[in-house]
């Protein structure tokens, strides 16, 4: 505690934050500028030149004197500026973000350089070329190109967030005269500076998310000035423990009065968008609620919500005054009812429960829906009796269908604590029948809160129980439930990786008709000999499976897995989907989730080391013999790949949110693959089924390459068409499309015309081997998978 004069102040927040959804906003931007700045670079090139051409034929009557003032604006803007603002954070030692702006700088003059080079081409060149006849002298100006937009972006975007608002609002019109400036520079491609916008964004977007960026919750003598201006005079401010969003404070006023104080500072707003976002590509146009200007609109709207609330004898804190601080942040102060927060215990109460039902039949008969009827919102006071909070998305003149909405997330809430029949009961008792009916349709996860919805899904079929006791209590008939969703995240990957499959299979739909032709001439011996190999490693998958299990697993739903596999794995690169459901198998079958994971894991690394021994030994062989035109990449270009891998592994890894979330459980995850392999080591049988099955798979699949080769002609031993096929699965696995679907392909296509395959064999080699490993399959798949689910496998 600090005193000042006559007022107890809470200790300062700490200064920086690990996280920022504002940085997560800014990234989203600049990553959709440096897109867009690309396509419109690539796909509008012959607009853009014809403008330049235009701006430099007007530019050309300009007076002298309006062309000195620009370049002295621009010079100024882009040089002494930047100077500044470095020799004052070096004056006040802020060294470290002296250093991040410095970082800025460099970074994103890199990456725009890169972008340049890749993009714009000489087509430009040619353009100054025709019209610098007549003004050379104006094109030999020193306009800001646009590296140094980049970099300005970049810099501005990293000290943003640690200035007032009045010197962010200076900052970005800054950034928008050299945009103007840029546009009249046109000795360079002057419309990539919506690349350079994106690239500078992105740039300190990044650095800001791995450093750490400014604390938006305002200091003690910050949220003093604004009480004081909003008419209070308090004694003493406390910060308690906080939960949710919203900042909670501990008001003691000069007169004895005691406030609470809720704050919702920009880091809010920034994350209310990432989640609107994210809502309206999703859900429905009803689903998203309509955003607010400012973060004091917001707090204006929960203030009606809870004052109109407050009137209709709903127990809730009483609205006192809002106000706002210098930063932008915003407050509601209410009176202050001493309450603690509610338990699930605190709901296992008859009279407590009906109670709760009668203040939500109230809040419904004012005309408020309040959308966010989780425990969370819940507190008790000394009498025992609860209190209603979280009035931020209620809504006024709700229809029925956000009534509905109330009540399935009431009988959602309570029936975790008191079963579904007793939560239902006392919700009939309580609002009638008719009231809680319109409720069958909306008892589904979508429509809970974050928090309820977790909490739903951990109790199994609670829903489902929830809907039979509606229909039974209330006489409603089993409707369909209401359809909340604009598209199904599943949906999204199918359509977004077909894309990309679809992308990836172009080049070889140019070679159709050679590989049509080369078909007629298949020998039907050796792609029988193909088919039958293929099915056969979905066998030696399932022998390779049950070694990795230390349970006993019935071989036929076994084998069933396998095959499904081949279906999943069209929704995920490297066969994360074949991963999924095989440990969904395992969970079904009685096998801990942890106990699932790590087998799936040792099963993979068991294929993976098999694989590349395999490989080692076949390029061994190949090599003995004659490697023809095929070479190893070079030891700097290993180096690098590897470098570069760990490098962004590094970054990743320094981002907080990343390193909390997925680093504790890469450990447990390893850990317990650790102990499943010694569990499976203790075993002879399980050794010899889980190396002998992924060795069957490996081998399997060489025999059918080798076939696939034959069946058009030949021309390589089967070393080489082995090590061929080998390592370019070792790459082509490497590809983000399902199954490696254009890598792999591309791959052993370069590495059999590099052992001195005829191409046009190479070509239909590969896809015949192709069509029978990972396209026919699919069919056998499906219908693997629908059994499954069918049978409760899965």
């Amino acid at each position: 505690m600090v005193d000042d004069d006559r007022v107890v102040l809470f200790e300062s927040p700490r200064a920086r934050r690990s996280f920022s959804p504002g940085d997560v906003v800014r990234l989203v931007l600049g990553v959709g500028l440096v897109f867009g700045g690309g396509l419109l670079a690539d796909a509008a090139q012959s607009t853009i030149q014809g403008l330049e051409a235009d701006l430099l034929r007007a530019l050309g009557l300009l007076p002298d004197p309006v062309e000195d003032s620009l370049l002295a604006t621009s010079q100024i803007l882009t040089s002494v500026v930047p100077t500044l603002v470095l020799v004052v954070l070096l004056v006040k030692r802020r060294y470290r973000l002296g250093l991040l702006l410095v970082a800025a700088f460099v970074m994103s003059t890199a990456g725009m350089v890169i972008a340049d080079a890749v993009i714009f081409d000489a087509q430009f060149n040619e353009l100054l070329e025709k019209l610098g006849n007549d003004q050379d002298q104006f094109l030999e100006r020193v306009f800001p190109e646009s590296r140094g937009l980049a970099s300005a972006t970049a810099v501005v975007t990293v000290a943003a967030p640690f200035l007032a608002r009045r010197w962010k609002r200076t900052l970005w019109w800054m950034i928008g005269g050299l945009v103007f400036l840029r546009l009249l520079a046109v000795n360079a491609p002057a419309f990539d500076f919506v690349l350079a916008l994106g690239v500078g964004t992105m740039t300190g977007s990044i650095l800001l998310l791995v450093f750490g960026s400014p604390l938006a919750e305002p200091g003690p003598r910050e949220l003093l000035d604004a009480l004081r201006s909003a008419g209070f005079d308090p004694r003493r401010i406390d910060r308690p423990e906080q939960s949710g969003f919203a900042l909670h404070y501990d008001v003691v006023d000069a007169d004895g009065a005691e406030y609470d104080v809720s704050l919702r500072t920009p880091d809010e707003r920034d994350a209310d968008l990432l989640g609107r976002l994210y809502r309206r590509l999703r859900y429905r146009s009803s689903e998203v609620d309509t955003p607010f200007g400012n973060l004091k609109r917001r707090i204006e709207h929960e203030a009606l919500l809870s004052t109109l609330a407050h009137r209709a004898g709903v127990r809730t804190a009483d609205v006192a005054r809002i106000g706002t601080t210098d930063g932008g942040s915003a407050f509601l102060v209410r009176s202050r009812i001493h309450t603690r927060p509610a338990t699930p215990e605190d709901l296992d109460d008859e009279d407590r429960l009906d109670d709760l039902w009668e203040q939500l039949e109230a809040l419904h008969d004012a005309g408020i829906a309040h959308r966010g009827l989780s425990l969370e919102a819940l507190s008790v006071d000394r009498h025992g009796s609860l209190w209603l909070a979280r009035f931020a998305s209620a809504q006024t003149a709700p229809g029925e269908r956000e009534r509905a909405r109330d009540v399935a997330q009431l009988l959602t809430e309570t029936a975790l604590v008191v079963g579904p029949r007793r939560a239902v009961e006392s919700a009939v008792r309580s609002m009638g029948p008719a009231r809680v009916a319109p409720a069958l349709r909306m008892l589904q996860l979508l429509a809970l809160p974050a928090s309820t919805r977790a909490r739903a899904k951990e109790a199994g079929r609670l829903l489902e129980d929830l809907r039979d006791e509606v229909n039974t209590a209330t006489g409603e008939p089993g409707l369909e439930l209401e359809d909340l969703e604009r598209v199904k995240p599943r949906t999204l990957v199918i359509v977004g990786i077909s894309a990309l499959a679809f992308y990836s299979l172009l080049p070889q739909l140019a070679s159709l008709d050679a590989t049509l032709e080369a078909f007629g001439d298949a020998q039907i011996a050796w792609i029988l000999v193909v088919i039958l190999s293929s099915a056969l490693t979905y066998v030696f998958a399932a022998i390779s499976f049950q070694g990795a299990v230390p349970h006993p697993l019935p071989f036929l739903p076994n084998l069933r897995a396998q095959v499904a596999t081949s279906f999943v794995g069209l929704v995920g690169p490297a066969g994360a989907g074949g991963f999924a459901l095989t440990a969904r198998f395992l969970e079904r079958a009685g096998v801990r989730a942890a106990e699932a994971g790590a087998s799936v894991a040792v099963n993979a690394l068991a294929g993976a080391f098999v694989h590349i021994a395999m490989m080692i030994g076949f390029f061994l062989w190949a090599g003995s013999s004659d490697l023809g035109e095929f070479s190893f990449p070079g030891a700097s270009t290993v180096v690098l790949v590897v470098a570069i891998g760990f490098t962004v592994v590094g970054l990743a890894v320094t981002i907080g949110p990343v390193r909390r979330r997925f680093v504790p459980r890469m450990v447990d995850s390893f850990k317990s693959s650790l102990s499943q392999i010694a569990l499976v080591f203790q075993n002879p049988g399980r050794v010899l089924a889980l190396f002998g099955g992924s060795t069957g798979i490996t081998t399997m699949y060489v025999v059918g390459i080798v076939a696939s080769v034959h069946a058009f002609g030949g021309g390589l031993s089967v070393p080489q068409i082995a090590a061929g096929y080998l390592g370019a699965m070792a790459l082509g696995n490497l590809s983000p499309t399902p199954g490696g679907l254009g890598a792999i392909e591309s791959a052993m296509v370069a590495a059999f015309t590099a052992f001195g395959l005829d191409v046009g064999i190479a070509v239909s080699a590969t896809l015949t081997f192709r069509l029978a490993t990972f396209w026919l399959p699919i069919v056998p798949g499906w219908a693997a998978m629908g059994w499954m689910q069918r049978d409760g496998e899965l």
